[in-house]
């Protein structure tokens, strides 16, 4: 993933996946599938791992801090490739945000 060219979310916002999506993991992978509209996403081992931390803990920081721990990545690639990550799904219409406060 290329992490340049995009506004990073405060750390503070929370995401969560739509509430009438269905997620599988398989193997590494992730399979998300949207039901009313009969899409399907795959996820890779990260971005699946993302996503299991996202649905636990809800916000970035903790996710990010989990991802440099686990891969032992830099905190600013790790916070680039979840932001990037979320906004893909965002613009598929697979995640919801909720603004900080």
């Amino acid at each position: 993933m290329l992490c340049t060219g995009y506004r990073l979310a405060p750390t503070t916002m929370t995401y969560r996946l739509k509430p009438d999506l269905l997620l599988q993991s398989v193997a590494d992978e992730a399979v998300i599938l949207d039901p009313a509209s009969g899409r399907y996403y795959t996820l890779d081992d990260v971005g699946s791992r993302m996503i299991a931390l996202l649905q636990e803990h809800g916000s970035i920081d903790p996710v990010v801090e989990r991802i440099v721990r686990e891969y032992r990545v830099e905190p600013d690639r790790a916070r680039g490739d979840l932001q990037e990550l979320l906004e893909q799904m965002a613009g598929e219409g697979l995640v919801e945000r909720d603004p900080p406060g």
